[in-house]
């Protein structure tokens, strides 16, 4: 059974390590794998750009040799059309001397398939032809009327001295470009034009011969589609729709496809001289064929690969090494640990027991300080109450004794120094009232202080029962204070919802009746600017784990000075010193929340913003 568990042990070891170094090694196949990626992308790159150089050279070559044919034909365009012979005998209308003109040039220019002078009337008027290598003239009844040639459209509203092209044709298997120039009599006079037909044979059998090593011969296509340099029925828009679509959209650029790469580029035939205008575009089409692109990506991705597999490699040996270094290092911190932990226990233990006897001497020396604050206090106050009830009493004699000699004095009024000195007297009399009643109040609150749970009655009851006994003794006050304050102040105090407690009512009560008091004597002097009304709320809640009771007492006041706060439970700390304040009332909601009722008491307030002192209690007091 020990050898089967210990097998057990060791697969379960076995297997832990397994996915240590899985996710160890994850990052490094990853980056790996990246590198990988690019430095093949690199590698091709840099074994394509001959090819691409190559394509680049064969387009610009077409391209070269297509701009001198279309120069030549543009030249001889208006060569013909600004020919004096030529605009005397349209200016006269001698057919004669114009066909000896034109028939002139057709000889001199063999690839001229034909040469037509077209009156100002779209009448064809003289015509050359090449049949069999000569150049002879149409006969008269062979001429063509402006119906049978719809492409003198294109030649609509001719500039002087401008050579203007026409889409390319393709007739009886031969691709032809027509071009035309405008004939002016001396006089300025339009005469008509003069259009050649012009054979591209010769041109793309050059185009044809444009060689590089190891890409397919440049093909040209028109502003259709139609390729011009081969033997093709089907348009490029059918062949490659893609492709179309990019050639269109772009003057120049690369397309790579499962037959290889693609590298095209836009011509624009011009003409030169003053009316300078731009046929449809040509497009020629370099094709690196995939033959010559597939070895190239395979050499490629497998020098990559076996690159990543050597880098892998030395990873894989690495992490593991790594792996046995840490497992030594576990090994020993898990010995250390050990003994660690055999020293805490101890430790722990001694200082349980210490503990134990610092808490029970503080709780002594607590209790002691609660006692004699007790004694202290209720001797004090027995010893004030003793005199300030005597002097209360005298006050109270003096007072009465004073009205009855007023009345003494009879009906009619006394003299001015008798009612000058009565007034003194009377007034002397209020202020000694005041001060013994002001100091009997300080007396009561120095006796709650020494209040402690002994001395306190503690039941259980329900929290609206506090709540309401709060609500009744603050509500008249609310009303009689209202004229004193700035602004009209309301009091809002929620339900507790059935709230159950088993703590001291006594206490709990003089907290929130005080902290709304608090409130109510100093949130609102002076009130936040703007405010025309202001609020005090009280909520209650009881907080998730459902043994502990959060009261907060909010206002919308002016907030308390962040110099001010730290400072407000302190006890005899007042910002109201000779208005009234005593600095005991929150101190003693403090005592009262820690000391008896067994919770804690914060404060959250920023100026103008108003306060918000929470309360939590346990449900159960200690």
């Amino acid at each position: 059974m020990s050898r089967l568990r210990e097998q057990r042990r060791a697969q379960v070891r076995q297997r832990r390590e397994g996915r240590i170094l899985m996710l160890r090694l994850l990052p490094w196949l990853l980056l790996i794998g990246l590198i990988g990626a690019l430095s093949y992308l690199r590698l091709l790159d840099l074994r394509l750009s001959p090819l691409r150089a190559q394509a680049r050279t064969l387009l610009e070559q077409g391209i070269a040799l297509s701009t001198a044919e279309l120069t030549e034909l543009s030249r001889s365009a208006l060569v013909l059309g600004q020919t004096p012979a030529i605009g005397l005998a349209a200016a006269t209308g001698d057919t004669q001397a114009m066909a000896a003109a034109l028939l002139a040039h057709a000889r001199a220019s063999p690839r001229h398939a034909e040469i037509s002078w077209i009156d100002e009337h779209g009448q064809e008027r003289v015509r050359t032809e090449h049949r069999d290598g000569m150049a002879l003239l149409a006969p008269p009844a062979g001429l063509r009327s402006p119906g049978q040639m719809p492409w003198l459209t294109h030649f609509n509203d001719l500039l002087p001295a401008e050579a203007r092209f026409m889409p390319l044709e393709r007739e009886s298997g031969r691709h032809t470009l027509r071009a035309a120039s405008p004939v002016y009599e001396p006089s300025g006079r339009l005469r008509g034009m003069v259009v050649i037909r012009h054979d591209l044979q010769a041109m793309i059998a050059r185009l044809a011969r444009l060689e590089h090593p190891s890409l397919a011969p440049l093909r040209l296509y028109d502003s259709t589609g139609s390729i011009v340099s081969a033997a093709e029925p089907t348009p490029l828009a059918t062949q490659d729709p893609a492709l179309w679509q990019a050639m269109r959209q772009h003057s120049r650029g690369r397309r790579e496809t499962s037959a290889g790469m693609w590298y095209f580029q836009d011509f624009l035939p011009a003409e030169p001289g003053p009316g300078r205008l731009a046929a449809q575009p040509w497009f020629f089409v370099a094709h690196v064929p995939q033959d010559s692109v597939q070895p190239l990506r395979e050499t490629s991705a497998w020098q990559c690969l076996m690159g990543c597999l050597v880098a892998f490699g030395l990873a894989v040996m690495m992490v593991k090494r790594q792996r046995r270094t840490e497992c030594e290092r576990e090994q020993l911190l898990a010995d250390l640990q050990a003994n660690h932990r055999a020293l805490a226990e101890a430790k722990a233990g001694a200082e349980d027991s210490l503990g134990r006897l610092r808490q029970l001497q503080d709780e002594l020396v607590q209790a002691e300080k609660l006692a004699s604050l007790g004694l202290l206090v209720a001797g004090v106050a027995h010893e004030l109450n003793t005199p300030l009830g005597s002097a209360r009493m005298t006050a109270s004699t003096l007072m009465r004794r004073l009205g009855e000699g007023q009345r003494e004095l009879g009906p009619g009024p006394p003299s001015p120094a008798v009612a000058r000195l009565l007034e003194r007297q009377r007034a002397g009399l209020e202020i000694i009232e005041h001060s013994l009643d002001r100091a009997s109040r300080v007396i009561r609150l120095f006796k709650q202080l020494a209040v402690d749970r002994g001395a306190v009655e503690r039941r259980r009851f329900e929290l609206d029962e506090v709540l309401q006994d709060v609500r009744r003794l603050l509500v008249p006050r609310l009303g009689s204070e209202a004229p004193a304050r700035p602004v009209p102040v309301s009091l809002h105090i929620a339900p507790g919802s059935g709230i159950v407690l088993d703590s001291y009512p006594g206490p709990l009560g003089q907290v929130i009746e005080n902290l709304i008091a608090n409130a109510l004597i100093h949130a609102f002097d002076p009130p936040p600017a703007g405010l025309e009304h202001g609020s005090v709320r009280v909520l209650c809640q009881i907080l998730p784990g459902g043994d502990e009771l959060e009261l907060e007492v909010t206002d919308d006041g002016c907030g308390i000075e962040p110099q001010v706060l730290p400072r407000i439970f302190d006890p005899f700390f007042t910002t109201r010193r000779g208005r009234g304040g005593t600095g005991i009332g929150l101190h003693l909601c403090h005592h009262f929340c820690t000391q008896v009722l067994g919770g804690r008491l914060q404060v959250d307030s920023h100026p103008g913003q108003g306060s918000r002192f929470s309360v939590r209690i346990p449900l159960q007091a200690p």
